[in-house]
């Protein structure tokens, strides 16, 4: 068997098992609006700027 043919073989069969997939089942997600989209994301990200600024000036001492 040559490469060509391995590829082939490994490639094709997974092309065919990923047309062969059923389609999806309808879902709606469990969380949506402004608050999950804008506000929690915002918050998070300032928790986690303001961790950051703590453990810079924790650990960026003067050496002595």
């Amino acid at each position: 068997m040559n490469v060509r043919a391995a590829a082939f073989a490994l490639f094709g069969s997974a092309a065919t098992a990923a047309q062969a997939a059923p389609d999806p089942l309808p879902a709606d997600p469990p969380f949506g609006g402004a608050m999950w989209s804008y506000v929690v994301p915002a918050i998070l990200f300032a928790i986690a700027l303001g961790a950051t600024i703590l453990l810079y000036r924790h650990f960026a001492g003067r050496d002595q």
